[in-house]
């Protein structure tokens, strides 16, 4: 398991099984999380995150290592917009509701330091990593409206649910820092 200084693993730590081959582990990472935000506006969205990938670790020394992976982040979820207006009766809300997909795949490469105790011990950290988008997808489809919307809170709203998928696809492209691991290997 991990944790630091790095969305993806932050959204969605990942179990990590990897085989070691001397100075170099390969291995394979899957993770999932339920993550709740509010973005632009009164937008909020839930929905489940995973991240799942593969990584390949180089040790050039004692414990100083260069990785390199390849990850599929993706979150599927709900997006609600909501708006209001006052009025002399009181207030009156309008309310969409979208389903959101957001896919990204990532390259990234990081160093680090990672040391393997004699009785399976694996503790570690990555220092910097860097990423890279290869791919990123969204779709964002109306499920239905509550209130009386109008067409330019409809646009607003269709807006606002599209910037929280690719703000999401940006969440799972970003790099990090400090992103700690402990573990055990056998």
């Amino acid at each position: 398991m991990g944790g630091g200084i790095h969305p993806a693993s932050i959204m969605a730590a990942p179990a990590r099984v990897a085989v070691i081959l001397g100075d170099l582990t390969v291995g394979i990472d899957a993770g999932s999380g339920s993550p709740s935000y509010t973005s632009t506006g009164w937008t909020e969205t839930t929905g489940t995150y995973t991240n799942q990938g593969l990584n390949a670790r180089y040790f050039f020394g004692n414990s100083f290592n260069a990785s390199l992976g390849y990850h599929m982040r993706n979150f599927s979820g709900t997006t609600t917009a909501t708006a209001y207006t006052l009025s002399n009766y009181g207030v009156t809300y309008q309310i969409e509701t979208f389903t959101m997909d957001a896919k990204t795949s990532v390259a990234t490469i990081g160093i680090g330091n990672h040391w393997l105790m004699d009785w399976g011990l694996w503790i570690g950290g990555d220092w910097v990593l860097a990423s890279s988008a290869l791919s990123q997808t969204k779709e964002v489809t109306s499920t239905g409206t509550t209130g009386s919307p109008s067409a330019a809170q409809l646009a607003s709203f269709k807006k606002n649910a599209e910037a929280a998928a690719d703000e999401m696809n940006a969440w799972s492209a970003s790099g990090g820092f400090a992103v700690f691991t402990i573990g055990f290997a056998f």
